[in-house]
Order: C-alpha cells, then sequence, then structure tokens
C-alpha cells in the first residue's frame, strides 16, 4: 500500500470512484472534476497502478475566533468495496491530516455521511442550522415588493459578497468567500437549476436569496440581509413564487428567530447538526484565543490519532494573547481533542463538556480559567463541500 498525491493521470480513476461511491447526478461529477479537482490537493491509497481509496482538500479560509485561519475541508472519501475493512481509509485520513499540518492548516472541517465515523478520527461537531419546513407563506404571506429586486448572477458577486460579509460579522467559523468561492457557489447553484435575487434599496444592496425549486418544493440555500426590511423583502419573494411551490425549507442560522412572527410555527422546526471541525495542532490552533483576563492552566490533551496532540500544554495570558507551551506540571483538566474543538469553536461551553462527562477538571479554579478561555460563540457556515 502507498499513500502519495494523485498523479496527472489519475484523475478518470478517482472520478470512477466517485461515481460509484456518491449519489450525485452527473452534471455535478463532470463539473467538479473539471473545476474543483487538482491533483495537488488529492490524496489517494494505491495499489501498483490502481487506486483503493481517495480523499480530496479543498481549500478554504474560515474566519474562527475573529482570526482568519487557512483550512481544508476534506471531502469525497471513497474507497472501492474490495479494500473496505483494511485500514486505508484510517491510513489516508492520518496522512491527510499530517499535510494539513505541513500546510499550516492547524483546523479542519468536513460534512460526514456518518458522525460516528469521523468521531473516532477526531473531529466532532461543531455546527448546526435551525431547519424550517412548511407551507409556501411559512416564511410571509404573498404581496407587494417595495424594495428594487435584481437577479443574482455572477456580474453582482461584489454585491453579494458585502451583503454577506455584513450578515456574517456577528458570527463565528464560517467561510471567508473569495471570488473563487463565490464562482464555485454559483456553479453549483446552477447546476441544480437554482436561482437568486438580490433586493436593492436606494442604490445598495441590502440582501439577497439563493434557492431551487424542485418538485414543487423552494430550498432556500442562503438567505441573507443586512436588515428587517430586507429579510421580509426576501421572504416575501420566496411567497410570491406561490404558483411554482407548495412547501419552503430553509436552512437558518442557529440563532434565528423568524419562528416567532409565524401563525403557528409548531412542528415546523428543528436543529440540524451539521460541519464537524477538527483540531490539527493543539500548540498552534489554541493560540487563536484572546482570553479577557489573567489565566494559568495546565490541560491534558488526549488525541488517539495525532500523537503531536498529546499531552500537557500550559495555557498562559500574555499580554492579551494566548501562550501556549508544553508541560510537565500535573493537569487541573483532561481533555479528549473532539471535545477541545467544540470549545475552541465555541459551539459548547466548558460547563456543558462537564456536565455531559465530555472533560475532566479537578478544582473550580480550572473551570473558572475554562470559561474564562472557551467563550460561547454562535457558529455558521452554509457550504457543505
Amino acid at each position: 500500500m502507498e499513500i502519495r498525491f494523485a498523479g496527472p493521470d489519475d484523475m478518470a480513476q478517482i472520478k470512477r470512484l466517485w461515481e460509484y461511491c456518491f449519489d450525485d447526478p452527473p452534471e455535478f461529477v463532470n463539473w467538479f472534476f473539471s473545476r474543483r479537482y487538482k491533483d495537488q490537493n488529492t490524496l489517494a491509497v494505491y495499489e501498483g497502478g490502481s487506486i483503493r481509496c481517495a480523499l480530496q482538500l479543498l481549500p478554504y479560509k474560515i474566519m474562527l475566533r475573529d482570526q482568519p485561519l487557512k483550512t481544508s475541508y476534506l471531502v469525497g472519501l471513497s474507497t472501492w468495496p474490495q479494500y473496505r475493512g483494511r485500514g486505508d481509509a484510517r491510513a489516508l485520513i492520518r496522512h491527510a491530516l499530517e499535510i494539513m499540518r505541513m500546510r499550516q492548516e492547524w483546523v479542519s472541517i468536513l460534512l460526514p455521511f456518518r458522525y460516528d465515523f469521523y468521531r473516532k478520527h477526531g473531529w466532532e461537531i461543531c455546527y448546526h442550522h435551525l431547519m424550517y419546513r412548511g407551507g409556501r407563506e411559512m416564511l410571509g404571506p404573498a404581496g407587494k415588493i417595495l424594495e428594487d429586486i435584481i437577479p443574482a448572477d455572477k456580474g453582482q458577486i461584489h454585491l453579494m459578497n458585502m451583503c454577506y460579509q455584513k450578515f456574517m460579522e456577528t458570527y463565528n467559523g464560517y467561510v471567508v468567500r473569495n471570488e473563487d468561492d463565490w464562482d464555485r457557489l454559483l456553479d453549483d447553484l446552477y447546476i441544480a437549476g437554482g436561482t437568486g435575487y438580490i433586493a436593492v434599496k436606494d442604490s445598495q444592496a441590502i440582501g439577497y436569496v439563493l434557492f431551487e425549486i424542485s418538485n414543487r418544493q423552494c430550498k432556500v440555500r442562503e438567505l441573507i440581509y443586512t436588515s428587517p426590511e430586507a429579510q421580509k423583502a426576501l421572504m416575501r419573494l420566496i411567497a410570491n413564487h406561490y404558483s411554482q411551490i407548495d412547501s419552503i425549507v430553509w436552512n437558518a442560522p442557529p440563532d434565528d428567530i423568524s419562528y416567532m412572527d409565524m401563525p403557528d410555527p409548531r412542528g415546523m422546526m428543528y436543529k440540524q447538526p451539521y460541519v464537524m471541525g477538527r483540531i490539527v495542532d493543539v500548540g498552534q490552533a489554541l493560540r487563536i484565543l484572546k482570553p479577557l483576563r489573567e489565566v494559568e492552566l495546565d490541560i491534558q490533551v488526549v488525541d488517539p490519532v495525532l500523537e503531536w496532540n498529546n499531552g500537557v500544554f500550559s495555557l498562559r495570558n500574555a499580554g492579551g494573547a494566548m501562550e501556549v507551551s508544553s508541560s510537565d506540571a500535573s493537569p487541573q483538566a483532561v481533555i479528549p481533542v473532539t471535545t477541545l474543538a467544540q470549545l475552541l469553536w465555541g459551539y459548547i461551553t466548558p460547563a456543558q463538556a462537564k456536565k455531559q462527562g465530555k472533560l475532566d477538571v479537578n478544582d473550580q479554579r480550572a473551570m473558572d480559567h475554562l470559561e474564562t478561555i472557551f467563550t460561547p460563540a454562535v457558529n455558521y457556515i452554509i457550504e457543505d463541500y
């Protein structure tokens, strides 16, 4: 067994493996392998000239704790059935994490096919959506829209990105989009037969919506707004498709409170676990934290996959920045790397982790320091690959 980056003649093999393992439409697969696929971001397990297992590392930048971080979105992990159960996927994931560390990517994200599979490799749930499902007037009644509405196409990326950046300012863990990200996102929307619109007021973009309609259901991919008026205008725009839709599905941010204005929101919303996060290098990742007061804490991290993450780390506030170093001291807290990822993202609090038995703490002073270091955040990410 050999693990290495894909060669220039390997794409056809990897594409066949993808088509066999995933139920994606041909239009998407052809687009992905013509636009997103790159040899230098594709790792595979080889036996001679044959590929047994493959995955891809799609580069992104995310805003985590107000710090822009390079990361890789792990996608397309696939193995031919005759080679499953031999440890190929485990070895490939381990190699991918080593590559990320070499690239100075201290964290990683992925959307799993099974949460328990990736949990044993060190990833844990760090995002969820508030999912809405209801009738076509769930988001409000149809009617007249006072704002100007223009099509959302690639010529308007700058307008959409301005709205996106403003909307995401209150969130954590989101993708910092560049023009290539937007180009990919809109291509994916068009392949699915979707469309989008931008709301404009006084010559300024105040929001946009991207959605697709299939079998009389409207799936809202993104509903981004910079004011309550913009949100209402875009919701009314969706409702105005009453001749084409009977129902709506919307993956809203986890802190959305639109349900409070619905006539009867019972049975229309639920929490949907989404993207998982992983710490690739604990010592480097924790340096992005900025504790609000003095802290002195020694924590033991347990990582069953990456030996460089195992050990005791000393955390100290150094002029508002986090100083992280290896330590021989007795730990005041023992934290699995999965729990540490959730704390780093701010997805759960130390108190919640302790209550669920996800960390061990020796004394209340240690808990106070953990609460100071790992403050809660609202995470929102829309990208699924």
